[in-house]
């Protein structure tokens, strides 16, 4: 009986780990949304004439 629960231990655990892989993906993801989201504000926040980049 031993064996088995090992074995379904290591089910477990590998499950664990695939869960942690998708989470650190997912906020991978997020932060390069929001690095995209903060060029964008950039670009908007004065738009009237020169100096358009170096606010």
């Amino acid at each position: 009986a031993e064996g088995r629960r090992q074995k379904a231990e290591g089910r477990r655990q590998k499950a664990e780990g695939r869960r942690q892989k998708a989470e650190g993906r997912r906020q991978k993801a997020e932060g390069r949304r929001q690095k995209a989201e903060g060029r964008r504000q950039k670009g908007k926040k004065n738009s009237k004439g020169e100096g358009f980049f170096d606010n």
